[in-house]
């Protein structure tokens, strides 16, 4: 179990806790948490209505058993992934 968890701490500091991964995980943030940045506009331009639904999205998301966080992580690779690849076709 011990190397089990020190592998996945290495493969994490190598490949998630860098600082070329922290601008993906920024942008991934950004589009995780749209809804709530635009619910919340919004409740301030709008109507006072939609403070409802901004704390609905922020409830459900910040509860103790949802996936935000290895979502967010992921969202954030994918990113990556595909800046890369589309990186890579336009040097062919």
């Amino acid at each position: 179990m011990k190397e089990r968890i020190k592998k996945t701490w290495k493969w994490l500091r190598k490949h998630v806790l860098n600082r070329e991964m922290l601008l993906w995980v920024i942008i991934a943030e950004a589009i995780f948490w749209s809804p709530c940045i635009v619910t919340g506009l919004l409740a301030i331009i709008v109507s006072q209505w939609w403070w409802t639904a901004f704390g609905a999205i922020i409830a459900f998301w910040a509860g103790p058993f949802t996936p935000a966080v290895p979502l967010q992580i992921a969202l954030a690779m994918a990113l990556k992934k595909l800046y890369q690849a589309i990186k890579n076709r336009r040097k062919k």
